[in-house]
């Protein structure tokens, strides 16, 4: 179906991305159908955001064929999926963050692929805790505390290696200031996440047989131990096999609860916070997306 209405949302804060947008506006505007194109600038405040995003959507009528382009990272990909899933908009991903790995899983990473090849319509699984939408993970403990250790430094000249490198830091703090999780059963964890996506953290992998349209999570738990025992775990993480460790808590399953009362959740890394302890289930293919076609 022919696009009809497109919303470019762009990550407002960097220059470049401004850039891009104003590309795909004009790329738009000049096909030959006549195609209705509305530029969103992010704001600051994630939840102003996703209004705005919903009522457009809202507002679509019913024979319309619409398209969102994302120009951001994973964090203004999850922004715009709380909008989108479950409705006949198609999301199109313009790599423009850190890390990027909702569209690497897609396989995209050229900004300019939009424009340059016809683009396949293909169906993409989520995740969810309540009415909060994943697009990669939902986690506890390490990646909440990665987000202080991260920093703006890092994230600007290292790219989506500045997750590795706050990995690094955190393996060093005191142990007074590691993280501990408590399940049901009583057994502690440092580390918990439940994913949708094989990448986090700009492509750390934790879910290595993830499918586009997977119907259960991949869940990944960190005891917490000696820092030498968990470098043996950090081997089999680095090396795409952490099934392999026998440190690590791996599986598969369709719910799972992360998190307890004393430790807040982060969805794709972004600043939005849930308390714990809270479940993850799967939405099977609720996601419109857009992946590169032939040129």
């Amino acid at each position: 179906m022919q696009t009809t209405k497109v919303l470019i949302y762009v990550k407002s804060s960097t220059p470049a991305n401004l850039c891009k947008a104003a590309a795909y506006q004009e790329f738009f505007q000049s096909q030959q159908t006549a195609i209705e194109v509305f530029t969103l600038p992010s704001s600051a405040e994630r939840s102003n955001d996703i209004a705005q995003l919903k009522q457009w959507v809202a507002q679509l009528a019913v024979a319309e064929s619409a398209e969102l382009v994302v120009i951001g990272g994973d964090g203004s990909v999850n922004i715009a999926a709380q909008a989108c899933v479950a409705s006949a908009v198609r999301l199109t991903v313009i790599p423009a963050g850190t890390g990027n790995d909702f569209a690497s899983a897609l396989g995209i990473e050229d900004w300019r692929w939009r424009m340059s090849s016809t683009p396949q319509l293909r169906q993409r699984s989520v995740g969810c805790i309540g009415e909060h939408i994943f697009i990669n993970h939902a986690g506890a403990g390490i990646s909440v505390a990665l987000r202080d250790l991260q920093g703006a430094w890092s994230k600007r000249w290292l790219k989506r290696y500045s997750y590795l490198w706050a990995l690094l830091r955190y393996l060093f703090v005191p142990a007074k200031r590691r993280c501990s999780i408590t399940d049901n059963q009583g057994q502690h964890w440092e580390f918990q996440v439940a994913a949708v996506n094989r990448a986090i953290g700009g492509g750390i992998i934790v879910y290595p047989q993830a499918q586009l349209t997977t119907a259960v999570l991949g869940v990944l738990q960190v005891p917490r131990v000696s820092r030498w025992r968990q470098l043996s775990a950090l081997y089999w993480i680095l090396r795409k096999q952490p099934a392999k460790s026998q440190l690590l808590d791996w599986r598969e399953t369709a719910t799972f609860t992360v998190a307890d009362a004393n430790n807040i959740i982060e969805l794709d890394g972004d600043a939005i916070e849930l308390q714990g302890p809270a479940t993850a289930t799967v939405k099977v293919n609720a996601l419109n997306v857009y992946t590169q076609g032939n040129k």
